[in-house]
């Protein structure tokens, strides 16, 4: 799919989403910018995505769960932190990679939430707690599966294919991210656990993420998922960035955080005539 018939997907997606009342508004972020070490995988031939430094932002983020496109790739193998920033209705939004810090943070507080629900996605239920100490330390330390790094660092570069703000009909908001990766990710799963005792040996088809840090007007939360959709696009192997994992973060409405405004802003003035 190329550039052009990738944003049509997208105009015509919008569309439909207007005439059948699906959607209040999508507004996507805009204002982008990035520091850091950063890979733009560009359509370049249609279904291709080959690294193209000339490629703009913007177009990369053009696209849609339908049909995501190219995509930007924060750091490689958790190096320096690697930043895309913008604003969505003139709120600050910032999505990065992840340091080994973030995954250690507060007890291994997201390393433990990450196996867990992979591990939920795959087999079902709650992974034993044995098995789960057994693969946190598996998670942080070098892997000969995976040529020496660490399983943590393979999951730490996401790749950006969309970010877009979206009111619901219902009410509420929610900003929607595309990570583009593997459609069948079940050979790099085991070979996240090769060499953890008691770890299962996963068969059929199994979907996880990598994990993309996301702060929105101050506050932080880490986006990750274990569904994909064909993407309809790949990389020169045919396999990567061949599955797209919408993640979503719920946010406040504009109003709501003007309402928020409003009423800080009253108290503040109240706090001052009483002095």
């Amino acid at each position: 799919m190329t550039k052009f018939s990738k944003l049509g997907a997208a105009v015509l997606l919008a569309l439909g989403a207007v005439s059948t009342g699906a959607y209040a508004s999508i507004n996507p972020v805009i204002n982008l910018s990035t520091s850091g070490s950063v890979i733009k995988w560009d359509e370049t031939a249609p279904g291709v995505l080959t690294p193209n430094p000339a490629a703009t932002l913007d177009s990369l983020l053009a696209g849609n769960a339908a049909a995501p496109g190219g995509n930007i790739e924060l750091s490689k193998f958790g190096g320096p932190v690697s930043t895309l920033s913008g604003t969505v209705n003139g709120i600050a939004v910032s999505f990065d990679s992840l340091t080994l810090a973030d995954w250690q943070a507060n007890n291994d507080s997201l390393t433990k939430s990450y196996i867990s629900a992979a591990y939920a996605a795959a087999l079902g239920g709650s992974v034993p707690g044995s098995l789960l100490s057994a693969a946190i330390a598996g998670f942080y330390a070098p892997n000969a599966a995976l040529a020496g790094k660490s399983p943590w660092q393979l999951v730490s570069d996401p790749n950006i294919s969309y970010a877009y703000y979206q009111k619901d009909p219902a009410g509420g908001a929610s900003l929607k991210v595309g990570l583009g990766g593997l459609y069948d990710a079940t050979n790099f799963l085991n070979a996240l656990v090769a060499g953890v005792p008691g770890a299962p040996v996963l068969t059929g088809l199994n979907q996880a993420s990598e994990v993309v840090k996301v702060t929105y007007n101050g506050n932080t939360s880490y986006l990750y998922g274990f569904n994909a959709t064909p993407s309809g696009v790949h990389a020169i192997d045919g396999v990567s960035y061949a599955g797209n994992y919408e993640v979503s973060l719920t946010v406040p409405e504009p109003s709501t955080l003007a309402l928020l405004g409003v009423g800080v802003l009253g108290a503040a003035l109240r706090r001052r005539r009483s002095v």
